[in-house]
């Protein structure tokens, strides 16, 4: 477990925790100067995606989040525990992350030209409790990509282990005409909202 703080510039008025292993919500904190450390929930997912199917996407996302930081809190109940997940969705489909260029390729064939949507949820968890809870979705469209900007934009980005097989945050933001909603959400966790709720907490603070 390793903290990070590089540029962090606000310490948590109790330690803080990000039960996952997403690269892209781990800069997010960064950027917005938090110190924090990384513990990879060993929730299954899977499992309870199973579980969960009937539920809406918006929901889904917030029942998988709660699971991963519940976890982390079980073996740290005295620090606060951010979890989160990201579900992208196409026709009511969710479109699941690639795992291979091949698969990242194809993915983005179905999406080209296409309105979709990235569902997030995000919570945070003290002493083995849900304290705050949160989902957004944010509505993309697609350019109509030719199949040479595909494979092109793979081969530069290699978005294999991203949701929708796009990096949002890097070259993946040239692909879109529009984006309804935050930048963050796309990214993976809505965070202004859960900067929001830190602050109401009384976990940080500029004083």
């Amino acid at each position: 477990m390793g903290r990070s703080q590089e540029s962090a510039k606000i310490t948590p008025k109790a330690n803080l925790i990000l039960a996952s292993g997403s690269q892209s919500r781990k800069e997010m904190l960064e950027e917005a100067g938090i110190a924090f450390d990384v513990v990879v929930s060993s929730a299954d997912e899977e499992n309870i995606k199973s579980k969960i199917a009937s539920l809406k996407f918006e929901e889904q996302v917030v029942h998988l989040a709660k699971a991963k930081a519940e976890k982390v809190s079980f073996d740290n109940p005295s620090s606060v525990v951010i979890g989160g997940d990201q579900m992208c969705v196409l026709d009511n489909k969710l479109l699941h992350k690639p795992g291979s260029k091949e698969k990242a390729v194809a993915s983005l064939k179905q999406l080209a030209g296409q309105k979709h949507f990235q569902h997030s949820g995000v919570c945070l968890f003290k002493n083995k409790k849900c304290v705050w809870e949160y989902s957004e979705t944010v509505e993309l469209k697609m350019h109509d990509l030719s199949e040479e900007e595909i494979i092109n934009y793979v081969e530069m980005e290699n978005p294999i282990h991203a949701a929708g097989s796009y990096k949002f945050e890097s070259l993946g933001c040239n692909l879109f005409s529009y984006v309804n909603g935050s930048s963050h959400t796309v990214r993976g966790m809505p965070l202004i909202p859960l900067l929001n709720a830190l602050r109401d907490l009384d976990i940080i603070s500029l004083e």
